[in-house]
């Protein structure tokens, strides 16, 4: 943990790194709303997957201060992997360029932080940009846990809005290079958990998160989620929890095609899975029985079954029953 200042009080340096591809407008609101912060964030570095849009130009003309690096393709998370190695910071502050923070968000997390050196990594309550509903898909907590002043342990985290202490980061040597998008929570998670550390939710803390047309892409959402799902479960569970968990998901990645008609990405994600799981079981580190009790402390694929597609693909069924009965 990082030293406090001369009266003791936990004083962390924190940088933020922001991922972004194409999005100079939503990024100059979250690069303001971070220079906003009650909290000093003392280093700001954007991750910019060459965009074309004018991104440097804007950075250039009303960011000079901030750090920014740009990838010659877009290598999507993996720019959080390139700016956290990058940063000098005691904690990363990571989020999405659609997140815009609450100003008192960072002071919030470096608070929970203070109260338990095992904390790993702290995560804001999500809000829907437009009408402020809780983002939480997976159902894990009640409208009142939302509302709350709470520390609530969880066995993964929201990217967007979350502080990761840069010690942990690197002694649970980052996030797997085979990692495109979602997952990477999850992984560095296990390997946290599996430390000993603590991965918790601070909903007092809030960040306000817009939808990227990118990853509300159908087709694409579902193969990231089957690559990295699948890779995921091969990396870190026990053979018999992992060949479970696998099935769970091929039955809402069924579902899930069914609904939404990505059959041609179903077939990419089963293919490429396949093709990449060897350099993923290379690096095979099985987490104990202990880790695995704790991953499993909330659901995870069997609520993206009950909420994410069972439900949804339920009210479609009635739906063509009710069309056909009115014929």
């Amino acid at each position: 943990m990082a030293a406090g200042n001369e009266s003791g009080e936990y004083r962390p340096k924190v940088s933020a790194v922001i991922p972004n591809w194409h999005r100079k407008n939503d990024l100059r609101e979250a690069l303001l709303a971070i220079k906003a912060q009650t909290y000093p964030v003392e280093e700001i570095i954007v991750v910019d997957n060459n965009s074309q849009d004018g991104t440097r130009e804007m950075m250039e003309a009303e960011f000079p201060e901030v750090m920014f690096i740009q990838s010659p393709h877009n290598i999507v998370i993996q720019a959080l992997n390139i700016g956290a190695k990058t940063a000098s910071g005691d904690i990363i502050l990571h989020q999405d360029n659609d997140g815009v923070l609450a100003p008192d968000a960072v002071e919030r997390m470096v608070k929970v932080f203070a109260s338990d050196p095992r904390i790993a990594v702290v995560h804001s309550k999500n809000l829907y940009y437009d009408t402020g509903e809780v983002f939480d898909p997976m159902r894990w907590f009640t409208p009142e846990e939302h509302a709350s002043q709470g520390v609530f342990d969880v066995p993964s985290f929201h990217g967007n809005g979350a502080m990761i202490r840069r010690d942990v980061l690197e002694e649970i040597d980052y996030i797997e290079p085979e990692i495109q998008l979602y997952q990477f929570e999850r992984n560095i998670s296990a390997k946290a958990i599996d430390r000993g550390y603590r991965i918790v939710y601070h909903p007092a803390s809030v960040i306000r998160h817009k939808i990227s047309r990118e990853v509300r892409n159908p087709g694409h959402r579902l193969y990231i989620t089957m690559t990295g799902g699948w890779w995921y479960l091969a990396r870190f569970y026990p053979l018999g929890k992992a060949l479970e968990k696998s099935f769970y998901y091929l039955v809402f990645f069924v579902l899930y095609s069914i609904k939404h008609h990505t059959w041609r990405d179903f077939l990419r994600g089963i293919f490429d899975t396949l093709l990449g799981l060897p350099q993923v079981l290379r690096g095979r580190r099985v987490v104990s029985r202990d880790t695995v009790r704790k991953l499993e402390s909330k659901p995870y694929e069997t609520s993206m079954i009950l909420y994410g597609s069972w439900d949804t693909l339920r009210k479609w069924l009635a739906s063509g029953r009710k069309g056909r009965a009115d014929r």
